[in-house]
């Protein structure tokens, strides 16, 4: 019942953005002649469709898209329960507050990992109605980096619906700290010298895993990343595990 509850009250968002990133796919795809030109105009190394795919879809746009669909799939909890007054029917369940918040957690980590899935299956099965081909080994190899980088992108939102009532005010904070550290990120100096950036790790672009000119994958090993980030969203939700467990709803 606890499973089926969570996924009810994330189930719109995440068919909305499951339509929205399939969407996506599916119009870079079949477009891909009349968008082609324009984005190899913008990126002088573009030359051929598997490098067009990975700045329109895979390192680029697509991964934003998912990226947006974390930070929505964060929200809910006890405190969106509180709000809505189904707070003491939450409670009044056999289930003990870490569980509560575990389920919501693990339910978040199955959806943005059915949202990794889907531009790789999208993409290797429509390409070839436009005379192109992808292997669906190249847009697999992006599961790992999509998942666990969701996961921590998801995290940030959890953690804002868990210290404040209002979904807005939680999906608001949530989101300028988010992009407050892909800037920090980017931009300070001794925070760029740390592989702390996780759209660019979504992007396979920590640790030379993507060639920067083919971008085709090396090889390199990526562990240490995804050990990193897989830990940062884990403390995060350990965290909102302790709160939870001491606030007084």
């Amino acid at each position: 019942m606890l499973w089926y509850k969570v996924w009810r009250e994330s189930s719109v968002r995440f068919l909305i953005s499951a339509a929205s990133i399939a969407g996506v796919c599916l119009v870079r795809v079949l477009f891909e002649h009349r968008f082609f030109p324009d984005v190899a105009h913008e990126r002088p190394g573009v030359h051929n469709y598997i490098q067009y795919l990975y700045w329109t879809i895979f390192g680029a746009g697509g991964r934003g898209l998912l990226q947006l669909s974390c930070l929505l799939l964060g929200l809910g909890g006890l405190q969106r329960d509180r709000k809505q007054n189904t707070l003491g029917f939450t409670l009044a369940l056999p289930i003990r507050r870490p569980r509560l918040v575990m389920t919501r957690a693990l339910v978040g980590y199955l959806q943005v990992f059915a949202l990794s899935l889907l531009p790789p299956f999208i993409v290797w099965t429509t390409s070839p109605l436009v005379h192109q081909s992808m292997p669906l080994s190249y847009g697999l190899n992006f599961l790992p980096f999509w998942t666990i980088g969701g996961f921590a992108t998801f995290s940030i939102t959890f953690l804002c619906s868990v210290l404040f009532t209002g979904e807005y005010t939680a999906l608001a904070v949530g989101s300028v700290s988010y992009f407050f550290y892909i800037i920090v990120c980017q931009s300070v100096n001794p925070f760029r010298l740390y592989p702390l950036h996780v759209a660019e790790f979504m992007g396979g672009r920590l640790g030379n895993v993507i060639d920067a000119n083919t971008l085709l994958w090396t090889g390199n090993s990526s562990f240490t990343l995804l050990a990193g980030f897989t830990l940062a969203a884990i403390t995060i939700i350990a965290a909102c595990t302790f709160i939870t467990t001491r606030q007084d709803l």
